[in-house]
């Protein structure tokens, strides 16, 4: 794969510089979950005494892969250069101390010749209960919301909402399948879920526009109904069941009404 050809190059560089300790990847190729089309998450970890040196040298890095058509910088926490190149190839390369190198994901070392990361543990807690009400209370009121746009003929606006409310329906449809990185939503969510939860977003994305709004607010009713039918008694006395329940027997009617 050409990602490979990207760590290899930038990796290869920054370690041949002799500042870098260990050179890391996370996220799909860290799970090993990666495809032709997966960012490269690729970590360089270093000594406090080294870190503002590999800060200045990092576009030297990537462009002993290639020169890069868009560079960002970006700090979630820690400094990241996110490297798009010709090909579409996407590089997000962090700079870290190896107590910045969190636990909560696993990791694939590419090189750490020292074996600072020797017997490194992961360890990431599911999506936890209090978190799936928020998103399906989250995804109920948008509906309500949307509603509102679309009776102004904002169906942009609606459209939007409805959107938000999707991702929020993600999560909840994938959580059976992947507590743990249910969190991540649509992302890869076809090779997670069944098919037909699967094609339950699909279809909804593929009404949100104009006219076609209120089936998209079906489909994300039908969305939600299934996410119900997973939670047990502990997870649906902690869901606002009572919003649901409008919410269902609204529509048509005093939401989304039929001959809008």
């Amino acid at each position: 794969m050409r990602q490979i050809e990207a760590i290899e190059a930038v990796a290869g560089a920054a370690m041949a510089d002799g500042l870098v300790e260990a050179a890391l990847l996370k996220g799909s190729f860290g799970r090993g979950d990666e495809d032709a089309h997966s960012d490269v998450d690729l970590y360089l970890v270093v000594s406090p005494a080294a870190r503002e040196t590999v800060l200045a040298r990092r576009r030297a890095y990537l462009a002993a892969f290639d020169e890069p058509v868009f560079l960002e910088e970006v700090n979630f926490g820690l400094p990241q250069l996110v490297a798009i190149f010709d090909d579409a190839t996407h590089v997000d390369l962090y700079v870290a101390l190896k107590e910045e190198i969190g636990h909560e994901d696993p990791i694939h070392v590419w090189s750490d010749p020292s074996g600072l990361f020797d017997g490194f543990a992961w360890e990431r807690a599911a999506v936890s209960d209090e978190t799936l009400a928020r998103l399906f209370s989250s995804a109920l009121y948008g509906i309500v919301e949307a509603d509102s746009a679309y009776r102004c003929g904002n169906y942009a606006w609606a459209a939007k909402i409805l959107s938000d409310s999707a991702g929020s329906a993600a999560v909840l449809l994938r959580w059976p399948d992947d507590p743990t990185y249910a969190f991540l939503g649509l992302k890869k969510l076809n090779q997670i879920v069944p098919p037909e939860r699967y094609r339950l977003l699909e279809d909804l994305y593929a009404h949100l526009s104009g006219q076609e709004l209120p089936r998209a607010v079906e489909l994300l009713t039908q969305a939600l109904g299934a996410f119900l039918a997973e939670a047990g008694p502990f997870l649906r006395a902690q869901l606002d069941l009572r919003l649901w329940e409008w919410v269902r027997s609204s529509l048509g009617a005093t939401l989304f009404p039929a001959g809008r």
